[in-house]
Order: structure tokens, then C-alpha cells, then sequence
């Protein structure tokens, strides 16, 4: 980030100004606000943070290099594979129809639908982070791209093939042969090759620059002050962090935002139905916010439409599921987060929110 003059003064200022504590009053101050955030991410006001939350500071993503070569030839290959319907069952549905890119690597529906019209019960995530991720899906039952890329294929709900009827399908193609002997060196297809060409191609999504990718090279500056409002309230009183942080803005860690429709008839239990552990009913991995705006509608059952709904459930605390034993489940009652608790926030600070996470 390019140093100057005016920057030095407004960071010897928030010095001074942090020195004396910032309260609202002084956080809905623009002059306060921009002497604060003048210098770089370490220099800004802490987080205010519960105990428990793991903060990592906020910085720039890193990019995939170009692709040369063999790596590009993979990548090629599983980008074609991607968008090819001859991977499901019925040869109507391929992995764009739930990832696509016009739609933000999402379908833009609450929950997606796949073979024979079946409707599923989660929201297709965005592809933008998905290389940067520990795990993947929403319940984290992936624990890298690899594992991932073969499952929305034999899943039934989904594309609902066999690996064998697959593999034998791709062999018959003889641009498919000749393209996977390019990439990968073997004159037969096999389904790690298809998942490998896959993984390449989803690692080499690359994620549009947003304006906060630019607070990184040029400073907030290019904030409006509404939006640095926002940053600051994300990092403080609204208590975002807690969850969202780093370069990817997210923990990558299992939370429950009761939500999970516990006893009732849109039940997800989230993390538990993949390791029975009790702390885990209605825990769902925490996505990414980059390329936020792009992403909606939100939630793993896709139930809030705009990004200000989002903002008014994190205020309130949010959602409310039952906390007793359901009759019709053996599951145990969701625990509430320890990181979630109601947000005093004015309809000016919702706002403020909304306008700096449209700029993720």
C-alpha cells in the first residue's frame, strides 16, 4: 500500500484518538473513523470479540498463479466435464446447473433441485472460495476439493449416476479419451482422473476484485463512509468477527445460529448427522463472505433472500429453535452458540452493515 503523507498523519491520529477508547459516539465520527482505519489491517482498532472466537486479521486473498501447460490442459478438461450433462444419470443435469458462474457459482434458488425433479434440502454454496477451503459442504462431510468432486454424481438426490455407468460412458467418447490421455497420461479413463480434471477446475476459479480486495493496495479510502462504518461496526459492536475473519472472512469452524428447524418439518440437523456428536446438532460450516453480494439467497436452507435479513438475525441473536427433546427425532436439542448474542444496532448501523458486506 502506497505511504503517504496524509496517511502517516491520519494513523498518528487514530493513535491518539484509540488511546483516549472509542465509543459509539466516536465509531459513528468520519473523521474518527478515518484516522482509525488510515493505515494498514494491523493497525486498525481491535476486534471486540467473545471468548472463544478464533480471530485471524483481515488481509488480501491470495490468487492462483496462470495456468501453463499439462495444468492448464486439466483444468480445460475438467471445466468441460463440468458443464457436461452426461454426467448424471439422465444426461440433463451437470455440475453447472447447480454451480453456475453467471449466478455466482450458485443456482440462486433457497435449496436446489436434481435427478427426476427431486428437491434437495441445502443451498448449493458458491464455488468462488471453495479451493481455499478445510473442508467442504455445508455439514464439512468432504475434507478436501479431491473427496468432494465425485459425490453430487452418485448422489441420488443430485446427478444420481454410478461411478462404472459414468466411467464406461466417458471411455465410448473418444475426444473424452484422447483429452484425459493429454492431461493425465492413461489411455483409460478411470473416476479419480474425472474427480482430478474436476478439482483443477474448481481450483482455478478465480474471484472477481471487489472494492475491499482494493482496501488492501489502496487503503479505505476507497470505502464511502457508509461502508466504513460498516467495517468498523463488522469488527466491533455487531460482533461479525467473531466468526468472519481473515482473508477469507470465515473460521471455517461449526456454529449453530438455531436455525436448524429442530422437531419440525424442515429439519436439518447439520454437522451432527456426520459425527453424532451431540455439540454438533445444528452446527453448519461458516462460509466464506467473499463475493457475498453475488452469492444470496443465504443460509444452508437458503431462507433469507437479501443481505439484510441476514444482518437482522445476527442482531437478534439468531434464530430460535426448541430447546427441548422432539418427539420425532433421538437427536438432542441444538445448544445455542456461545458467540451469538442480541446486537443493539440502529436501523443507520443495519444499513451500514449491508453497504460494507456488498463490497465483499
Amino acid at each position: 500500500m502506497a505511504i503517504t503523507a496524509r496517511t502517516i498523519l491520519l494513523a498518528a491520529a487514530a493513535v491518539f484518538l484509540g488511546a483516549a477508547g472509542a465509543g459509539d459516539e466516536e465509531a459513528s465520527n468520519v473523521g474518527w473513523l478515518r484516522a482509525a482505519y488510515a493505515g494498514p489491517p494491523a493497525s486498525w482498532p481491535a476486534p471486540e470479540l467473545e471468548e472463544g472466537a478464533e480471530f485471524t486479521e483481515f488481509g488480501p486473498l491470495d490468487r492462483p498463479a496462470r495456468p501453463e501447460g499439462i495444468a492448464a490442459e486439466q483444468i480445460a478438461l475438467g471445466e468441460r466435464l463440468f458443464k457436461d450433462p452426461r454426467l448424471s444419470a439422465s444426461g440433463q443435469i451437470a455440475c453447472e446447473s447447480c454451480h453456475n458462474r453467471q449466478l455466482g457459482w450458485g443456482d440462486g434458488l433457497p435449496v436446489s433441485f436434481g435427478h427426476d425433479r427431486q428437491t434437495g434440502t441445502r443451498n448449493a454454496q458458491s464455488l468462488f472460495t471453495a479451493a481455499y477451503m478445510n473442508e467442504l459442504f455445508w455439514d464439512g462431510r468432504a475434507g478436501s476439493l479431491e473427496e468432494q468432486a465425485h459425490m453430487p454424481i452418485v448422489n441420488p438426490v443430485e446427478m444420481a449416476a454410478e461411478a462404472d455407468m459414468i466411467v464406461a460412458r466417458l471411455n465410448t467418447i473418444e475426444d473424452y479419451r484422447d483429452a484425459f490421455a493429454k492431461a493425465y497420461g492413461r489411455d483409460e479413463i478411470t473416476m479419480d482422473d474425472v474427480a482430478a480434471a474436476l478439482t483443477a477446475f474448481q481450483r482455478a476459479i478465480v474471484l472477481p476484485t471487489s472494492r475491499f480486495d482494493q482496501v488492501f493496495s489502496r487503503g479505505t479510502e476507497v470505502l464511502s463512509d457508509e461502508q466504513l462504518r460498516g467495517l468498523h461496526l463488522f469488527r466491533t459492536k455487531a460482533g461479525c468477527a467473531n466468526c468472519h475473519s481473515g482473508p477469507l472472512l470465515s473460521d471455517q469452524r461449526y456454529h449453530n445460529l438455531q436455525i436448524s428447524f429442530y422437531g419440525r418439518r424442515l429439519e436439518d440437523l447439520g454437522r451432527y448427522a456426520i459425527t453424532g456428536d451431540p455439540q454438533d446438532v445444528g452446527r453448519f460450516r461458516t462460509p466464506s463472505l467473499r463475493g457475498l453480494s453475488r452469492t444470496g439467497p443465504y443460509m444452508h436452507n437458503g431462507v433469507f433472500p437479501s443481505l439484510r435479513g441476514i444482518v437482522n438475525l445476527y442482531a437478534r441473536g439468531g434464530g430460535r429453535d426448541r430447546r427441548v427433546q422432539s418427539a420425532t427425532t433421538t437427536a438432542p436439542p441444538p445448544q445455542p452458540d456461545p458467540l451469538l448474542k442480541a446486537r443493539e444496532l440502529s436501523r443507520e448501523e443495519r444499513e451500514a452493515l449491508v453497504a460494507f458486506l456488498e463490497t465483499l
